[in-house]
């Protein structure tokens, strides 16, 4: 079932997929992206403030967007997604560990119809991801979705 943009009701919720993260992912995310040594070196991390190797907020973040797309727009409601435009209030909450498993929970904060263009409206997502029931991740995303009668 595609979710058009009518479909899509202001403070629904849904918890979509989940992921285990693995200390060699971490490792080699980090060793391109975020080469820190509490990142890239487990003896270097357990002297670090993190007591723990961790992993990067840059991957913690790709792996929510890993779970919106996979769990939410190709699979599950199967979300008319047209892109976005963009994300605000990332925080960061707690470090994401070897072994943690991630959960996200999305709520639809806000829906527009574009005034311009009669095939699209615009969907504000508050997105949490989870270990068990800590948060460890926030955003807001701006989504673009297409509208029913344009899918015809």
């Amino acid at each position: 079932m595609t979710l058009y943009f009518e479909d899509v009701e202001p403070e629904a919720s849904y918890e979509v997929g989940s992921y285990t993260v693995t200390q060699e992912e971490i490792i080699s995310f980090a060793e391109q992206f975020d080469p820190q040594p509490f990142h890239t070196d487990p003896e270097a991390a357990a002297e670090s403030m993190f007591g723990e190797l961790v992993a990067s907020g840059l991957h913690t973040l790709c792996l929510s967007v890993r779970l919106f797309v996979t769990g939410f727009v190709n699979d599950g409601p199967e979300l008319a997604n047209m892109g976005g435009l963009g994300m605000d209030e990332l925080r960061w909450h707690a470090p994401v560990t070897p072994g943690d498993t991630l959960s996200l929970r999305i709520e639809v904060a806000d829906v527009t119809p574009s005034e311009s263009r009669p095939d699209r409206g615009y969907v504000e997502f508050d997105r949490r991801v989870f270990t068990d029931d800590e948060e460890v991740l926030s955003i807001t995303s701006h989504n673009i979705v297409r509208r029913r009668d344009a899918a015809d």
